[in-house]
Order: C-alpha cells, then sequence, then structure tokens
C-alpha cells in the first residue's frame, strides 16, 4: 500500500489543523475543548477560500497559492495568539489527534480494499473529472468537464478542497480520491466526539455520540440482518443468496439501507464513505459539523455578540453555497433560531422569567431589533463575500412545489430514523414531563389530535412530528442550560426538515421525467442533513437518560436492555457492510483508484496516460457520454474537458437543455459523416483539438469507420497516438 502518500496527506492536513488553531480556540472560546476537534476543519475552509479569492484576484491557480493561503491562515493565527493567547487544553489536542490518526488510517484501510474509481452506483466519474480539471485550472470558475467552454455549473468547492490537498501533498489525484474519502470520514468523526464529549461532559459518552454520527446504520440494516439471517421468504428482497449462514453474510448488501422510502434516496453517513463518492454531499458532513458546532458556539456566548463567531458564522454560510448548495437555507435557518433562542434565554434569566409565555416575551423589541439586524447582516455578508461565484455561477432553476401524493409511509420512516427516534421521543418525552406535569387527558388528547391530522392530509408521520415540535419548543424556552437548550433546538430542526420534505419538494429534472420521483433529489439531500441533526441529538438524549437520577429500577432496567437492543441493532450496518463492501479484504489493497483500469483496460489506460501529459485543458471529443456506463473515462482520468459527458447530469445542472440535446445529436456526426464541411463546423465550434477513437467509439460507430475519415485527411487530422484498441488524432489548424 502506499505509506509514503498517506504519511504526507496527514502531514498536510496536520499542518493546516495546527495553523488554524489559535484561530479556532479564539472562536470557540465557549466550547469545553475550544474547538482542537475542529481546527483541521476551520483550516480547510479558509485555505479554500483564500486561495479562491487569490485566483479572482488574477494569481494563477497552483500549488504555490494554495501554499501561500496556508500561510496566511498561519498568519492570522499568529496574530491572534498574539493578541488574544488562548490557550488550549493539551491533553484534548492530543485526544482528538488520536482519534483522528486512528479514524484516518482505519478508513484509509477500508478504502485500500474497495478503491476503484468507478463508473456504476456512483458519482465517482463524475467526482474525479471535477478534481482533475480543477487541477488542471488556472483560472476560477473551472471548466465544466462534460460541457467543454462552459463554467463549471455545479457546487465545486468540495473538488477545490480536495484538489489543495493534492497539490499540498503531491500525492497521484487517483490516489488522493481515496485519501479525501478517509479525510473525511476522519473530520467527521473527530468533530462529532468533540461535540459530543461538550455536550455530555463525557469522553466515553463523546465516542458514544461520535458513533451515532458517523458510524451507526438505520433500522433497515438490521431488518436485512433478520433476514439473512432467520427469514428465508425475503431472501430476494436483499438479493440473499442460498447457502449457509457465513455465506449468506459475506453477502450482506450495503445498498438497499439508502432506498427504504419508496422513489427517495436515504443516504445516511456510514452509508455516503463506505460508498465511496467524494461527492459534494459527502464532503459537507465535516463541514455542516463545524457550522453546528459554531452555532452552539454562539448559544452560549453572553449578553454581548460573540464577534469571531459570527464572523465564522457567515463565512462557513457563504462556503456552504459554493460546497453543496442545499445546505445554505437549512443552516441560514437554524442560525436565526439560534440567535433567537440565546435572545430569549438570556433576556428572560436576567428578568428571572419562569413561566413559557414570560419567557418568550422577554425580549425588549430593541433587542429583538438587534438580533434581527444581526442575523440579516450575517446573511448579507454570506453571499457578499463569495460574490465572484454567485454572479457567475448560472444555476438552473428549482421551483418549491406541494406535495401531493407519495407521503412517506410510517414503517419505512421508522426505517430510516427509528433507532434515533426512540432516544429523541424519550428524552422528549421525559423532559416535556418533568416541567410541564400535564395530565393524560391533555396528552392523549394531543395525540388524537396529530393522528387525526396525520389521517386528514395523509401524512402518516404527523402522528410523530407534530408532538416533537410542540414538546422541543416548550423544552427549548422552558429550559436554563443552554446545552440542553441545543439539544432541543437540534430536535426542533430535525422535525422541521422531516416535515418539510412531507410538503414540499424542489422541482428537478427526475420529478419532470419520472413523476413518482418528485421527492427523490429533495428528500435525499435534505435527509443527509436530519440524520447529522437527529443522531447528535439522539445521542446525547441517550446519555442523560442513561445518567438521569430518580428513574425508578424497573425503567432503569427496560430502558438499559432497549437502548442496548437498539445500539446493537445500529452497529449491524457496519459490521457487516464494511465486510461485504471491502470485498471480504480478498484483494491485494491499494489506494490507487485507477489501478483496476490499468489491469483491465491497458490499452485505453496507456491512452488516458499519454493525454495526461499534456499541457493546460484542451478539448477532447469522445463519444456522448450514457449516464452510469463506461465512457467519459478520459475526462475522468485526465481532466480535459470534452463537448458533452453524462447528458443527464448536466440537464439537472442547467436550464439549457436545447445545448446538451444539440451537441449530443452533432458529436457522432464527426465519427459517422463523411460530409467534411460538417465535420469542420463541429469541431470549430467546439474547439476541439484532439478526437479520441476506442472501445467506447468502437462500438457505437464501428473503429474502422469511425478512423476512415481523419486517415484520409492528413492535413487535418494528425495521428499522435495509437495502440491496437485506441487511436488519437490532433486537430490541425
Amino acid at each position: 500500500m502506499e505509506w509514503f502518500e498517506i504519511i504526507k496527506w496527514w502531514v498536510v492536513l496536520e499542518f493546516i489543523g495546527l495553523a488554524a488553531m489559535p484561530t479556532t480556540a479564539w472562536i470557540f472560546r465557549n466550547l469545553q475543548d475550544r474547538g482542537v476537534s475542529l481546527s483541521k476543519i476551520l483550516g480547510l475552509v479558509l485555505v479554500t477560500y483564500f486561495s479562491w479569492v487569490l485566483t479572482y484576484l488574477g494569481f494563477e491557480y497552483s500549488t504555490i497559492i494554495v501554499g501561500i493561503s496556508v500561510l496566511i491562515v498561519f498568519s492570522i493565527s499568529m496574530v491572534v495568539f498574539s493578541y488574544k493567547g488562548y490557550p488550549f487544553d493539551q491533553k484534548a489536542l492530543l485526544r482528538s489527534e488520536v482519534l483522528f490518526t486512528v479514524a484516518f488510517l482505519l478508513f484509509v484501510i477500508l478504502r485500500a480494499y474497495r478503491p476503484e474509481i468507478y463508473w456504476t452506483g456512483g458519482e465517482k466519474f463524475m467526482d474525479m473529472s471535477f478534481i482533475n480539471i480543477i487541477l488542471r485550472s488556472t483560472s476560477f470558475p473551472p471548466m465544466d468537464p462534460w460541457l467543454s467552454g462552459e463554467p463549471m455549473q455545479y457546487y465545486y468547492f468540495g473538488y477545490l478542497v480536495a484538489a489543495n490537498l493534492i497539490k499540498l501533498s503531491g500525492v497521484l489525484p487517483t490516489i488522493g480520491f481515496n485519501l479525501g474519502v478517509a479525510s473525511m470520514f476522519a473530520l467527521s468523526a473527530t468533530a462529532a466526539y468533540g461535540l459530543g464529549e461538550h455536550l455530555t461532559r463525557s469522553r466515553i459518552f463523546g465516542l458514544v455520540v461520535m458513533a451515532f454520527v458517523v458510524i451507526f446504520g438505520n433500522l433497515a440494516g438490521f431488518v436485512q440482518l433478520m433476514v439473512i439471517l432467520f427469514i428465508p421468504k425475503y431472501y430476494s428482497v436483499f438479493n440473499v443468496p442460498a447457502g449457509d449462514v457465513l455465506t449468506r453474510l459475506s453477502t450482506y448488501n450495503y445498498w438497499p439501507t439508502s432506498r427504504v422510502i419508496p422513489n427517495t434516496i436515504n443516504e445516511f453517513p456510514y452509508f455516503s464513505f463506505i460508498q465511496g463518492d467524494l461527492h459534494a454531499h459527502m464532503i459537507a458532513i465535516a463541514f455542516q459539523l463545524l457550522m453546528i458546532a459554531l452555532l452552539l458556539n454562539l448559544l452560549l456566548q453572553g449578553k454581548e455578540y460573540n464577534k469571531p463567531a459570527l464572523a465564522a458564522v457567515a463565512l462557513l454560510l457563504g462556503f456552504m453555497f459554493p460546497l453543496n448548495s442545499w445546505d445554505y437555507p437549512t443552516y441560514a435557518i437554524f442560525f436565526v433560531i439560534v440567535m433567537l433562542a440565546w435572545r430569549i434565554r438570556v433576556s428572560a434569566t436576567s428578568g428571572k422569567q419562569r413561566s413559557f409565555v414570560g419567557r418568550i416575551m422577554a425580549p425588549s423589541p430593541n433587542e429583538c431589533v438587534s438580533t434581527v439586524g444581526m442575523c440579516a447582516i450575517v446573511g448579507i455578508s454570506s453571499i457578499v463575500l463569495y460574490l465572484p461565484y454567485h454572479v457567475i455561477a448560472n444555476s438552473v432553476s428549482h421551483s418549491i412545489k406541494l406535495v401531493t401524493y407519495g407521503h412517506t409511509p410510517l414503517i419505512f420512516y421508522f426505517g430510516v430514523f427509528g433507532i434515533l427516534l426512540f432516544f429523541i421521543l424519550v428524552y422528549a418525552i421525559d423532559r416535556f414531563y418533568d416541567s410541564y406535569y400535564p395530565d393524560m387527558k391533555l396528552i392523549l388528547s394531543g395525540l388524537v389530535l396529530a393522528a387525526i391530522a396525520a389521517y386528514l392530509t395523509n401524512i402518516q408521520i404527523l402522528i410523530i412530528i407534530l408532538p416533537l415540535i410542540v414538546m422541543s419548543v416548550y423544552n427549548m424556552v422552558k429550559e436554563d442550560d443552554p446545552n440542553r437548550q441545543f439539544v432541543y433546538l437540534l430536535i426542533l430542526l430535525g422535525a422541521l426538515l422531516s416535515l418539510f420534505c412531507e410538503l414540499f419538494y424542489i422541482q428537478d429534472s427526475f420529478g419532470i421525467q419520472s413523476p413518482e420521483y418528485i421527492r427523490f433529489n429533495t428528500v435525499f439531500k435534505i435527509y443527509v442533513q436530519h440524520w447529522l441533526i437527529w443522531a447528535l441529538a439522539a445521542g446525547v438524549s441517550f446519555y442523560h437518560m442513561w445518567n438521569r437520577k430518580g428513574m425508578m429500577g424497573e425503567q432503569k432496567k427496560t430502558f438499559a436492555i432497549v437502548s442496548v437492543i437498539l445500539i446493537l441493532a445500529a452497529l449491524s450496518y457496519p459490521v457487516f457492510a464494511t465486510y461485504s463492501r471491502s470485498d471480504n479484504f480478498n484483494n491485494k489493497p491499494t489506494l490507487d483508484g485507477a489501478a483496476y483500469f490499468s489491469q483491465e483496460y491497458q490499452n485505453e489506460y496507456n491512452a488516458i496516460m499519454w493525454l495526461n501529459d499534456l499541457n493546460g485543458t484542451p478539448v477532447v471529443l469522445q463519444s456522448p457520454g450514457n449516464t452510469y456506463r463506461l465512457n467519459t473515462h478520459v475526462t475522468t482520468f485526465t481532466g480535459l474537458p470534452t463537448v458533452i459527458g453524462w447528458a443527464g447530469h448536466e440537464k439537472n445542472w442547467r436550464n439549457r437543455a436545447e445545448t446538451i440535446d444539440e451537441r449530443w445529436a452533432e458529436v457522432p456526426q464527426v465519427y459517422m459523416s463523411s460530409d467534411m464541411r460538417t465535420v469542420n463546423q463541429i469541431l470549430d465550434r467546439y474547439q476541439v483539438e484532439y478526437i479520441y477513437v476506442g472501445g467506447v467509439e468502437e462500438e457505437r460507430y464501428g473503429g474502422n469507420d469511425a478512423r476512415k475519415l481523419f486517415d484520409k485527411n492528413p492535413g487535418r487530422f494528425e495521428l499522435v497516438y495509437f495502440n491496437p484498441n485506441v487511436h488519437i488524432y490532433r486537430v490541425v489548424r
């Protein structure tokens, strides 16, 4: 395995984390560990932002610019340290570093047994294409590798994070891809631990909270295990083969747990990590946890604004839009909710208000205006800081529409969130009952109303969500402890996200082409956020209930038994899915995601390596890309743009479907037409410099026929590379 590359990558991450440490401690001064578990993530935000800004200021994007960005972060930290000091707990730093390194190395090993940058079952071809073209770029925005001549319309900051690390470490991009996946797992695990340790004041429960967030599987994964072990009738549902128990367990299918609710995607962090797509929603997990920590830090501030933290929120909130745009509105709303909760708590505590209504009304009009004004300033700043991205980006317009059918059945909702819901509901009900002492008639009346609402709207989950919203709001307002208050805010936000997905969807090409998939992408992107938020709340809820004083003996015993069963159920997925996803650890480990390609498609690989030596971003014509098929591999492994890649993806990113269709129709004419005038017009229109004729082109157009035109016109087409399977022609101008 490539240990030298691993060490170089780890050293780069360590240096970035240390460079950002004093700044992190200054910003996160209200957290127990002063943010040492978050310094690498904040460092990556700052390095990425500065490298992007410097490139827009006219400097060429390069390793030197990325290195200068690291030095800027270090310089800021030295200024902060000189004026503020902000020492941090060395033991906390040591724990964080050990956890990060162990998590990183463990996932490096897992990736080494399944490193392939493959074309089916994910977006790896897309992700590698985007990273490679950024590595080739000297200015921003980078060119779209699948629509040559056009700026990238997809949110690309996650790929820029990966590209920066590749440049600084000097590893091969196809190795950096897998090291990037391992890094995102380790960064997320460390951040989740830091949050958990702060909210529970326990190192052991910090690890438990971390497991809830980034390791646990959903209830559907446990159901699959039960089917494999005991229910032959449903083997076909999970593609379980015949054979003994060990044979069946070795083929545990990691995939179905992400497709629980019909016609939607229901990914959760551990699935995303072992799936191994270095995709925006997966990269964003660590940065979401950084934002959650920032908002907790704000809730813990005293009567005066923590201005460094507010500035960090503006920077990170703005960063989320070009990182994974779906996260921006969620965390913008969460920021406002947290600031209002902070204002209510501070005002109510100073005025010694105890009643629910009194606490809600405690802030004065001036305080309300001040808080809303501060939220507006942060929101506007988050856009202004990334104005060049917003000015150039021309994202496809998506409208919000009402969901009129296809709501989530309650049983499938439990399949996704059932384990988390148990701990959240027990904690919320327990605290609500302690605080409010409602009589059973009132409780039953509320449940009946929720059931009626669920029946009338055909939204079954309302029977869970409505009581949860009421209890979390009441508990949050009545609570004095900001750490507990934050847990209620997490519960509330998760419930609101569930409710949104049942009431609304973001219309995109999935729903337009297939009406049954109207919620496909909406549930996918929002449920990733949803899991993080509720998993963190569930882990802390488990801690509070486990250590609750005054719980009767039988109650505590019952809670302990159910908790242990559910935690074991949640752990079944990472155990068996990891084993099967890693091909039972039978392969020779490597981190090179292109190693399989060099073995299975040696001639194609050799041709790609020849192209990889070209400078700049010349356009290479390939056959149009069919989604999730072996094509556009030149673009994937070189970053060289092509005229049209995976057209379905492009249509989902852009308003110009007719342009994509036009390219799709024109490219085959270059390979099939005998009309040189038409061919020349197409080549000139898209500024094609090289024409690739490989296995896919031969299959589609016939290799001899496709090459005939090029060979007949040596003045226009120069054969610059060939092997038994691939011919590459340079377009002579």
